[in-house]
């Protein structure tokens, strides 16, 4: 299930937090915030099993910079990883953004160590473009695989 973060999510969040040790969850944070006090967009919302209500992780949007496209997130806990839920939330997250944000195409920027982000964001329907040299947080450069789903291939993919 896909819901907005309430206050009862505020130490999942904080037990989340303290086991990451992504510079890219970091980003996506410093953006989130960013983002409150700027015309840039974020959505972020908790991933919650339904069977037993256990906090998942979570998923959602941001705008890269001004006038691009948004880029999709999930950040999972790791005893659920390989379950299939982050292809579920990112397809729960495309027909949001194409439906009610009607938005044209969403991207996704992943580390070429990532294997299972990229497999993960073939399956959840977006196309591989190549790799994009990009700047960090720390500011350093490094090779980033760019993925892409647009409108049209996101409807076509749903109708099967």
């Amino acid at each position: 299930m896909i819901r907005q973060f309430t206050q009862d999510d505020f130490d999942n969040i904080v037990s989340f937090m303290k086991d990451v040790k992504s510079t890219n969850f970091n980003r996506l944070f410093k953006t989130i915030i960013d983002s409150y006090q700027s015309q840039e967009k974020a959505a972020s919302y908790a991933l919650i099993l339904k069977t037993n209500g256990n906090f998942l992780g979570f998923c959602g949007l941001f705008t890269l910079e001004d006038n691009t496209p948004m880029e999709c997130y999930y950040f999972l806990r790791p005893e659920y990883l390989g379950n299939g839920y982050a292809i579920e939330s990112l397809r729960k997250i495309f027909e949001y953004a194409f439906s009610e944000l009607e938005l044209d195409k969403i991207v996704a920027y992943i580390d070429q160590g990532n294997t299972r982000g990229w497999k993960v964001a073939e399956r959840s329907g977006m196309k591989y473009m190549g790799n994009i040299l990009r700047q960090d947080t720390n500011l350093k450069r490094k090779n980033s695989m760019f993925f892409l789903i647009n409108k049209n291939d996101y409807c076509n993919q749903s109708q099967i």
